[in-house]
């Protein structure tokens, strides 16, 4: 286990997530009555600076949120986490929002509202270029603009920084503009249209995760694949579990921990145990006790 703490730089969103609770998810014109409301902060890019802080990275935050009360309640938030908030952007667009239901056996659907997430720019991540080359890694998503994920890489690549890429939520946009990364995390849906035939060279990346839910995680490299089965447990609410698993996963390697996927799994089980997405974001300790059982 390395003594210094891995550097890791986050750009992504930052939402604030109302959570419903409700039987199943609702169907086109069914209206459903909830049996619970959990408002907490997420975001793809926040949950996953939250969860490589809580596992042991010295994180810094590029992103955007409003100049309203959930703008400033945010910034505290991640401050809180010790993440580095320098490079979090304030914009008269309002905060990042998400509407997420979530049914008895844990599944979700979500619509997210962008908002400031929308406002930054490519020219906003260059003024804070300094935060990405001096990281061991950049962690990226796409609940940002596509040509400030693409700016951020660039700054990574030609720095010599490992890019970790989780390219979701997914799009044509994407798809038709992908771009070389070191580390490509997608779930099995997002793998069956970038490479259905789990080709790195497709993939554009080196290091291809596949996450499979209950069933084996597949580490795709050119040595061959490796299959890694993930802790059995029962799911209370899967939002933020895939963002837990790219954020433990970024730190874990950072450290050179052989087991790092093995680790990153754990942490995305126990992220499945409590309602909400940050909330229920584990510590490294806690993803330690879980995984001596």
């Amino acid at each position: 286990m390395a003594e210094k703490r891995p550097r890791i730089v986050v750009v992504g969103s930052l939402n604030v997530d109302h959570t419903l609770r409700v039987p199943h998810i609702p169907a086109p014109g069914e209206t459903l009555a909830a049996s619970g409301m959990l408002t907490c902060f997420g975001g793809k890019g926040a949950n996953q600076a939250v969860a490589a802080a809580r596992t042991g990275g010295a994180v810094s935050m590029i992103g955007c949120v409003g100049l309203d009360d959930f703008g400033a309640r945010y910034m505290e938030a991640l401050e809180s986490e010790g993440i580095d908030t320098t490079g979090v952007l304030r914009s008269a667009m309002p905060t990042g929002s998400a509407f997420i239901a979530v049914d008895d056996q844990g599944e979700n659907s979500i619509i997210v509202n962008a908002g400031a997430n929308h406002a930054i720019t490519p020219e906003d991540v260059e003024k804070h270029a300094g935060l990405i080359r001096g990281a061991d890694a950049l962690l990226l998503q796409l609940e940002c603009p596509l040509e400030v994920v693409q700016r951020a890489a660039e700054i990574a690549r030609d720095a010599g920084v490992r890019v970790v890429l989780n390219p979701s939520p997914l799009s044509a946009v994407y798809l038709a503009a992908r771009f070389a990364v070191d580390v490509l995390i997608v779930n099995e849906g997002e793998a069956a249209q970038i490479t259905p035939q789990r080709n790195l060279r497709e993939a554009m990346c080196r290091h291809l995760i596949i996450t499979r839910g209950a069933e084996s995680t597949l580490s795709i490299t050119e040595d061959g694949v490796t299959e890694i089965e993930p802790p059995k447990v029962t799911p209370v609410d899967t939002v933020g579990a895939g963002d837990t698993f790219a954020g433990a996963f970024a730190v874990a390697s950072g450290e050179g921990r052989e087991d790092a996927i093995r680790f990153a799994n754990a942490a995305g089980a126990l992220a499945t145990l409590k309602a909400g997405a940050q909330p229920a974001i584990p510590t490294s300790a806690e993803i330690e006790a879980f995984m001596r059982g």
